[in-house]
């Protein structure tokens, strides 16, 4: 695999806490030689300095304000793309890699239906289970989820394999994927852009690959503040109904729509049940912005 350019993007909003340790094991992977941009979503605490100081062979374009996952990941996409990569890895300022991932990824590669690939992803605060062991999609929802979420290591047998689609955690992706199918949609406020592209990508032709013995752990939403937020919650349950809308035909919608209600009666009223009135708040605002996405 020699001559392969791999760009990494690492999207930052302040980031203060994790970006060090996350730009720190890259550095340490030697194979394949790694161009780092790191991608400033407008920070307002110090992680800008902290890579500018402490990261001097690391590319830093600060966008100025937030942009959000999709637009400001497309900034280093785009940088990239113009620099010449052949493959392009979007990586969390929230995880630190195995030294030897890379290389692992790019082998899935060698075979040339493949334009999509991510690696297996644990808990950072705790290091054997898993939080992404390739992506699948439920089927009577439709709703995409991570397989093996949870597991612990060797509790299961897993194999390289096709998956559903990639997350944005840690996504690589050829340079012709991009050429062909565009960048990540940025209408997604956040959340499922990464399943919407992986869409696009197996819809043009290209084979999505899960690669378990690339290794890296994250710390898991550190951005978004950990666990379930409102924010998280409003921004899901709004990003996985446009997805539906974008790649689901109107009869799949209705047939399953349904179920939806049904599930989202249960969520409410666990919520209402446990005095969790901000969550409860947000599901309801995530429910107007999928219903707004719907009459598009």
């Amino acid at each position: 695999m020699d001559g392969r350019k791999v760009h990494v993007i690492i999207l930052n909003w302040n980031g203060r806490e994790v970006i060090g340790p996350c730009l720190e094991s890259l550095l340490r992977v030697s194979d394949p030689p790694l161009d780092i941009i790191v991608v400033d979503n407008g920070s307002t605490d110090s992680s800008p300095e902290i890579v500018r100081q402490g990261f001097p062979g690391v590319e830093l374009i600060e966008n100025g304000e937030n942009l959000l996952f999709a637009a400001g990941n497309n900034v280093g996409i785009e940088a990239a793309l113009e620099r010449g990569a052949e493959f392009v890895l979007l990586l969390n300022n929230d995880t630190e890699v195995d030294p030897g991932f890379a290389s692992e990824m790019l082998l899935a590669f060698s075979d040339p239906a493949v334009g999509v690939a991510g690696p297996k992803i644990y808990y950072h605060d705790d290091p054997e289970r898993i939080w992404y062991g390739g992506g699948g999609f439920n089927r009577f929802t439709g709703v995409p989820f991570h397989r093996g979420l949870r597991r612990m290591e060797g509790s299961f047998e897993d194999t390289p394999c096709e998956t559903g689609w990639v997350t944005g955690c840690a996504l690589m992706a050829r340079r012709e994927v991009f050429v062909q199918i565009g960048h990540l949609d940025p209408s997604y406020t956040i959340y499922c852009e990464d399943v919407d592209f992986c869409l696009r990508a197996a819809a043009a032709g290209w084979s999505l690959r899960y690669v378990p013995s690339a290794r890296l752990w994250h710390k898991v939403s550190s951005s978004s503040g950990g666990g379930m937020t409102p924010f998280k919650l409003e921004n899901r349950i709004a990003g996985t109904w446009k997805l539906f809308a974008t790649h689901r035909p109107l009869w799949w919608r209705a047939l399953v729509f349904p179920v939806h209600v049904a599930a989202f009666l249960g969520l409410s009223l666990g919520l209402l049940l446990t005095g969790r009135w901000k969550l409860l708040s947000a599901a309801m605002r995530g429910v107007v912005k999928a219903s707004r996405t719907g009459s598009d």
